[in-house]
């Protein structure tokens, strides 16, 4: 009996043995999908890394509108800054000033050549408000820039940046300095928290061709901006900065309260403004900025400051 029971295994045994050799072989497992790409960290947009008075270190493209309010503006040909010596012996105002005020309106076109490289072109208009000489109001100098990214990873931005200035306004009316200016500097910014980050720029105004008044200028600062609140692509953001210029050479003059004209060097001479603000983005692609700055140094170049923008991404 156990004899036919084993011989019977055997032989079922040898049957399907052919079957289970003629069987397909399984399916390879699907490949495995690689994930996509990570998106670009936001600090590396123009976006994510913007405050309002430092420049931003991020290269993109972007369109925005600038206006700007000063108020309390004692040596406005300081070093032929902001515009230049008086008449006769310059070619700024016919005659020497106290104070003034102003108004700056500016567009602002830059398009990146690349990841790392970006051109942009700054030109508007300008109103001033002398207390001596007569207002004026008209084209202003026009800036044409470069930006290239020298560093460039998810968390930090450090960019090298040239201005120069072109002498479009007319100086003889106080809206422009009437004279070439270069401007070299660095812009950096870092993202310190998902939340917080830090901006940085150095920046040095040399002036060519300007009078005895003309004189080199460095422009330093460091700001912060926080997310507040965030909704979708919506959020806020307030910005704290600190601006500082030292004046390395040039003069300046005022004309006195008992109408003699004081004229003295100004090398040497330091402004530290304190800005704060805030930028609104109201969309992925469209923000607007409000801030005010104030002197906090005895030496100024206006007391007071606003800044209100309108920014286009594309």
């Amino acid at each position: 009996m156990w004899k036919i029971v084993c011989t019977g295994a055997i032989g079922l045994l040898l049957l399907t043995e052919p079957l289970a050799a003629q069987a397909p072989p399984a399916a390879p497992p699907p490949p495995t999908t690689p994930p996509p790409p990570a998106a670009e960290d936001e600090g590396l947009t123009v976006r994510g890394s913007s405050v309002g008075y430092i420049d931003t270190a991020a290269v993109g493209n972007q369109l925005f509108f600038r206006s700007d309010f000063g108020y309390g503006f004692p040596f406005p040909n300081r070093a032929e800054f902001f515009y230049p010596r008086n008449q006769p012996t310059g070619r700024g105002l016919p005659l020497a000033e106290r104070s003034i005020d102003f108004q700056d309106l500016m567009v602002h076109v830059e398009g990146a050549l690349g990841q790392r490289v970006s051109a942009f072109v700054e030109a508007g208009s300008r109103f001033l408000n002398p207390e001596v000489n007569a207002n004026a109001a008209g084209w202003s100098d026009t800036v044409i820039g470069l930006k290239y990214a020298l560093l460039a990873t998810p968390d930090k931005l450090a960019t090298f940046q040239l201005r120069t200035y072109v002498p479009t306004g007319s100086a003889n009316r106080g809206l422009g300095t009437g004279h070439v200016s270069l401007e070299p500097g660095l812009l950096g910014f870092a993202n310190l928290t998902n939340r917080l980050g830090l901006a940085g720029e150095f920046r040095c105004w040399v002036p060519i061709d300007g009078s005895a008044f003309a004189g080199t200028v460095l422009r330093y600062g460091l700001g912060t901006r926080s997310t507040l609140w965030e909704s979708g692509n919506r959020r806020v953001s307030p910005t704290l900065e600190v601006i500082g210029w030292t004046v390395l050479a040039g003069q300046e003059s005022q004309l006195g309260v008992d109408d003699t004209v004081l004229q003295q060097a100004a090398a040497g001479v330091t402004v530290v403004n304190l800005k704060v603000g805030a930028r609104i983005d109201l969309s992925d692609r469209f923000g607007l900025y409000a801030g005010y700055g104030r002197a906090i140094t005895g030496q100024q170049w206006y007391k007071d400051v606003l800044r209100l923008e309108a920014r286009w991404l594309y």
